[in-house]
């Protein structure tokens, strides 16, 4: 990862400041979310699709079969 700088508002740059760790993760996350979509050149559909994609092979790499799923899924009836 790399580090941008972009001027905020005064009181985002002390809300910031004072969150504790959770709370600011949570903020680079979903700012890191924003402007990736912001910035993008895939359309809408690409994007989901593509995450879609990562979504599955995680699943996967961590053991999750069609026949856990389908058992993950049956519990919710």
């Amino acid at each position: 990862m790399e580090n941008i700088t972009i001027p905020v508002p005064p009181y985002i740059a002390r809300a910031f400041e004072n969150a504790d760790s959770n709370v600011k993760r949570k903020a680079e996350i979903y700012i890191n979310a924003w402007l990736s979509d912001f910035f993008s050149t895939k359309s809408a559909n690409e994007q989901l699709f593509a995450i879609m994609k990562q979504a599955s092979s995680e699943a996967k790499s961590n053991g999750l079969t069609q026949e856990k799923l389908d058992e993950l899924l049956k519990d919710d009836e």
